[in-house]
């Protein structure tokens, strides 16, 4: 593949430290994530690097991508115009042996432009394993390096995306969340705005401990959890997973890396956010013309949501007039995987086990077992 511009030169951040420690860069490849550095409210880039390092211990040093991720967007030059930096910081992270994780901020817009620029091969000479943290525009990133067996790509929540996430959840469970306060319903936004900022920075923190965890083989306390909607499946079974944002994937539909997002003998993964029921149907049948639903041994329904509210009834009725008629296609809703607050790594491209259990009333439970200490 071309390649992907001049290498930047380093950043300041990454001198004076000791070589045998391994490394973990964060970056924001897709839209700029200044807001969510703001809102730790450390006073930017260098305090925040520091903030990470003591979260997650001495055996790692934290690598920053600061002139990339608070570099603002302008819309009327195309979003971002920093492309030849922004993939040579991926690539050279993928390159890079002593990297162990990429962890990318926030989604957004503006990265799969950037895919051709990408040599995806470093990877083949890779040593060591690499683990890639981000979701919704990073599905492309996800999604394709994923697919080399020296990374583990992870479908997991981008950390700056945990403000919007903890306002929507209180949102939604303001009259709990608020009992005995005295608050108002109209009040519930600010409520929730509130209590989503007054936990930012600790879950912040708690992310990349989890992202430390992971790396070193003991895995998340996040679990992939939900419930069968349809379909027989065993009680305990190795699938494999592919999959992401709905208008991501349609994306990659005519691209070379369609193969990424094959779903024969896979799983496929679906969720979307703030897109109309319409925009579901004009990118299922996408999906279904390409033949994805047809070869799909099983399909992970995420969250759907737009600002109305939940969406995910109308995705899930959408969808079945997508699926094929010759046989019926298991389908899970997974209930943290998406735009959502709890959100659970999503391992693709790797053989986990999918587990299925009866719960109260006969509803039929899952949840997916991780092989973490496998990938070490």
């Amino acid at each position: 593949m071309p390649r992907g511009g001049d290498r930047p030169p380093a950043a300041e951040e990454k001198t004076g430290v000791k070589a045998a420690q391994r490394v973990i860069h964060v970056t924001s490849v897709g839209s700029s994530a200044a807001t969510e550095v703001e809102r730790l409210g450390v006073g930017g880039i260098g305090p925040m690097r520091e903030l990470i390092e003591q979260a997650v211990g001495p055996r790692y040093r934290v690598t920053i991508a600061g002139r990339i991720i608070t570099r603002a967007v302008n819309l009327r030059q195309g979003g971002r115009t920093d492309d030849a930096e922004r993939a040579a910081d991926i690539e050279r992270a993928l390159a890079d042996d002593r990297v162990a994780a990429l962890v990318c901020l926030r989604g957004g817009a503006w990265f799969v432009r950037l895919l051709p620029r990408i040599r995806f091969d470093v990877l083949r000479r890779r040593r060591r394993r690499i683990f890639i943290f981000g979701f919704s525009e990073m599905t492309a990133l996800v999604g394709v390096a994923g697919a080399y067996p020296a990374c583990v790509g992870l479908y997991d929540l981008c950390p700056g995306y945990l403000f919007g996430g903890m306002r929507r959840y209180a949102e939604l469970n303001a009259p709990r969340l608020a009992k005995g306060m005295g608050i108002r319903a109209e009040e519930y936004p600010a409520f929730a705005a509130g209590w989503a900022a007054a936990q930012y920075r600790a879950k912040f923190l708690e992310f990349f401990r989890d992202v430390v965890d992971i790396v070193e083989g003991r895995g998340s306390s996040r679990r992939p959890t939900g419930h069968v909607l349809q379909g027989r499946i065993p009680t305990r079974g190795r699938i494999t997973i592919v999959g992401g944002n709905l208008s991501l994937i349609e994306s990659m539909l005519g691209s070379p890396y369609r193969t990424c997002f094959e779903t024969r003998r896979r799983w496929l993964a679906i969720e979307e956010v703030d897109e109309s029921p319409d925009r579901f149907d004009r990118m299922m049948a996408g999906l279904q013309l390409a033949g994805l639903f047809e070869r799909a041994e099983g399909i992970l329904l995420g969250d759907f949501h737009d600002p109305s509210g939940d969406l995910g009834e109308v995705a899930l009725a959408v969808l079945r007039h997508h699926l094929p008629t010759d046989r019926t296609v298991p389908i899970v809703r997974l209930r943290d995987f998406g735009h959502v607050w709890p959100m659970s790594p999503l391992p693709l491209h790797r053989e986990v086990t999918l587990v299925t259990s009866r719960g109260p009333g006969g509803r039929q439970r899952a949840h997916i077992d991780i092989p973490w200490a496998d990938w070490v």
